[in-house]
């Protein structure tokens, strides 16, 4: 499982990368509004806080069993999340910045996953870190959004002015 380990922010970030550079022209483009207030620097804020958390679930994952699955349940909704953009582009008919990459490291994603239960026996507490990791992700993203909004109207809104 530790050869794993660091392509969990490798992927991330590669994914993001197709996202932080898209999504505001492509928002812009077809009139669409996915955030209240949305700014490009305040999604890259986002992108770099939810970044940190990955390094620091990897640095944790190397000292036991309980951060390694702890690190595994963040890395299944970080796969889950690429699923979500699938449905998106679906839902809206069209392409969406973050589907390229989505289509990429997804099969990536999943042959890692695979790999690592190969390698471990399930156990409850198991099941139990996996699910805390998850959670994280969803709890991070949910603070990621409100990150960008909070930078945009308090520093990009007072840097305007």
């Amino acid at each position: 499982m530790e050869e794993f380990i660091w392509l969990f922010p490798i992927i991330f970030i590669f994914h993001d990368m197709e996202e932080i550079i898209g999504l505001g022209p492509w928002m812009a483009k077809n009139n669409i509004k996915l955030y209240k207030n949305f700014s490009t620097e305040g999604f890259a804020l986002a992108v770099f806080e939810e970044l940190i958390v990955c390094i620091i679930l990897c640095i944790l994952a190397f000292n036991s069993m309980f951060f390694k699955s702890l690190w595994l349940g963040a890395f299944i909704g970080c796969a889950f999340h690429f699923i979500v953009h699938f449905g998106q582009a679906i839902v809206l008919k069209k392409y969406i910045p973050a589907l390229i990459t989505s289509i990429i490291c997804l099969p990536i994603s999943i042959y890692i996953i695979w790999q690592c239960f190969a390698q471990i026996t399930i156990t409850t507490q198991l099941v139990i870190s996996m699910v805390i990791g998850v959670l994280i992700v969803v709890i991070n993203l949910i603070l990621a959004q409100r990150l960008i909004g909070w930078f945009t109207i308090n520093i990009m809104e007072k840097i305007k002015c």
